[in-house]
C-alpha cells in the first residue's frame, strides 16, 4: 500500500453496481488520499459481475474493494442483514490482526453505511388502486430491509473500541418532505427511513460527535430510474417537466451529487439526523449534466 496510516474507513455500500451507488463509491475512492485514511469499500448488491466492474473502476493505492454480490433485499431482512454485517466483521478482523501492534489511541477505524438500496413504486398508480400484496411487498424491500440493515450494523459498530466515527447514510429524496401524486408507496417509505435515522439520532443524542445519521437527497438523477420516471409516472405535468431537464441536461449527474455526499461526510459538521438536499449545500448549474460535461462542475 502507498499509505502507512493506520487510519483506517469501511464504506458499506448498498445498490453499487450501477447509477449513484457506483458514483458514490468512485467519489470515496478519489478522497481516500487526501482524507489521510485508507478506505475498505463493501459493495453490495444483486448483480456479483456489475459489482466487480465498479470494483475495478474505483481500485487505487489507497482504497480496497470486497465484493458483497448475490444480496437480495427482498429475501427474508435477517439473512442479507447477517450476510453484510458478516462481511463487515471479516474486514474489522483484519484490521485488527493487521495493526494489532497499534493501540485503540493509535488506530482510527471509520465505519459509514450508505444505504442506497430501493426500487420505484408503480408510478402509474394513485393510491387507491394499491392491493394490499403490492404494499407489502414493497414495503419488505424498501423499509423492512433498510430498517433491519441499520439494526445490524449500528449493533456491530457501536460494540467495535476502535470506531471513532459511525454513520448511516439514507440515500432519501425531496419526496420524502413533499408529496407528488402517483408516488404515494414511494414517498411513504422515503418519509419512513428519514424518521428511523432520526430516532437514531435522537437514541444517540449523548455521543452525536461520534455516531450520526444523514438523509441525503441526491436531487433528479439522470440516469435508468429518471428514464423510467419520464416513461410511466401517470402525472402529465411531472412527465412534461422531467422530460424538459432530461432534453436541457438539468438532471443532476451521479457524479456530482456523490461528491457533495463525500465532502459532508469528511467534514463532519451536519447535524445528525438532517435530512440535507444536495441544493442545499451547491447551485444546481453546478450540479447538472450539461455542467459536469463541460467540466464546470468542479469535480
Amino acid at each position: 500500500m502507498a499509505t502507512t496510516s493506520s487510519a483506517h474507513h469501511v464504506f458499506i455500500i448498498t445498490g453499487a453496481n450501477r447509477g449513484l451507488g457506483r458514483a458514490i463509491a468512485k467519489a470515496v475512492a478519489d478522497g481516500s488520499e487526501g482524507a489521510g485514511e485508507t478506505r475498505h469499500l463493501l459493495l453490495v448488491g444483486r448483480n456479483k459481475q456489475a459489482l466487480e466492474a465498479a470494483g475495478a473502476d474505483v481500485i487505487n493505492s489507497y482504497t480496497r474493494v470486497r465484493i458483497v454480490g448475490d444480496v437480495d433485499f427482498s429475501e427474508p431482512p435477517q439473512r442479507a442483514t447477517e450476510r453484510v454485517v458478516e462481511n463487515l466483521k471479516e474486514v474489522m478482523s483484519e484490521l485488527i490482526q493487521q495493526n494489532r501492534s497499534s493501540s485503540a489511541a493509535e488506530m482510527r477505524i471509520r465505519l459509514t453505511l450508505v444505504q442506497n438500496a430501493g426500487t420505484l413504486s408503480n408510478l402509474a398508480k394513485t393510491v387507491d388502486q394499491y392491493d394490499g400484496d403490492e404494499v407489502s411487498t414493497y414495503t419488505a424491500v424498501n423499509f423492512v430491509s433498510f430498517a433491519a440493515l441499520t439494526a445490524g450494523f449500528l449493533a456491530f459498530a457501536k460494540s467495535c473500541a476502535h470506531a471513532d466515527r459511525i454513520a448511516i447514510v439514507n440515500i432519501s429524496s425531496l419526496l420524502a418532505v413533499k408529496a407528488f401524486a402517483n408516488w404515494g408507496l414511494y414517498v411513504a417509505m422515503k418519509a419512513a427511513r428519514d424518521q428511523l435515522l432520526k430516532v437514531v439520532a435522537a437514541e444517540n443524542a449523548a455521543d452525536s460527535q461520534r455516531i450520526k445519521t444523514l438523509n441525503y437527497a441526491p436531487g433528479p438523477l439522470d440516469g435508468d430510474m429518471q428514464a423510467e420516471v419520464r416513461a410511466r409516472v401517470g402525472d402529465a405535468a411531472q412527465r412534461n417537466s422531467y422530460a424538459m431537464m432530461h432534453r436541457e441536461k438539468n438532471l443532476v449527474s451521479a457524479c456530482a451529487t456523490a461528491h457533495v455526499l463525500c465532502g459532508l461526510l469528511d467534514a463532519w459538521e451536519f447535524e445528525s439526523g438532517a435530512h440535507i438536499d444536495v441544493f442545499d449545500v451547491a447551485a444546481p448549474s453546478s450540479l447538472s449534466v450539461a455542467a459536469v460535461a463541460a467540466g464546470s462542475s468542479g469535480v
